[in-house]
């Protein structure tokens, strides 16, 4: 009896493991701010806490953290999406502190491949839009800066800046991340 309680206690672990539908913290690789992440052929990531702000018109009621993506693809093209959104359980982007997940409040997006269309411009992000489904697609170098509204007694807090994407060109493949800011 006892062997089929093991068999059966290990089989239901087994299956819950395999079926298991979120991805945890430990899924994600570990990267220090300013390391190159190979997201996938030809495809890099840096990421670094920025010293300047464009974000200056966006009001935040505590400290404003400005968390720099940049993206090289070198001389290819490449696609990539994500899910980016002004509620922390939605993002797939968020500041982490402890057990506290921040949305991010605003981005910008700077592509220079997109020519014209390379507004710059600051995207305030609407707590009420529940899809925020992003899909990118550049040639060469970009970035996205991201504002986060850090509570005023959090700021000496260990901040790990945390990224769930998927690059669809030129290698269909999901990227799960962590960096210590």
């Amino acid at each position: 009896m006892r062997r089929l309680l093991l068999l059966a206690a290990i089989s239901a672990l087994a299956i819950h493991a395999g079926y298991s539908q979120s991805r945890g913290t430990d899924d994600a690789r570990q990267f220090k701010s300013g390391e190159v992440v190979q997201l996938s052929d030809g495809l890099t990531a840096r990421i670094t806490k920025s010293t300047m702000s464009h974000f200056a018109a966006v009001k935040v009621k505590g400290q404003p953290v400005v968390v720099l993506l940049e993206l090289d693809a070198g001389k290819k093209s490449a696609t990539l999406s994500y899910k980016l959104s002004a509620d922390s359980k939605l993002s797939e982007v968020y500041l982490a502190m402890g057990t506290q997940r921040i949305a991010p409040r605003a981005v910008i997006e700077d592509f220079p491949s997109w020519g014209a269309d390379n507004d710059k411009e600051v995207e305030i992000l609407d707590p009420a839009d529940k899809s925020g489904s992003v899909v990118l697609t550049f040639e060469r170098k970009g970035s996205l800066a991201l504002l986060f509204d850090v509570p005023l007694d959090q700021a000496k807090t260990p901040q790990k800046f945390s990224i769930m994407l998927r690059t669809v060109l030129p290698k269909d493949e999901q990227h799960s991340f962590v960096v210590n800011l």
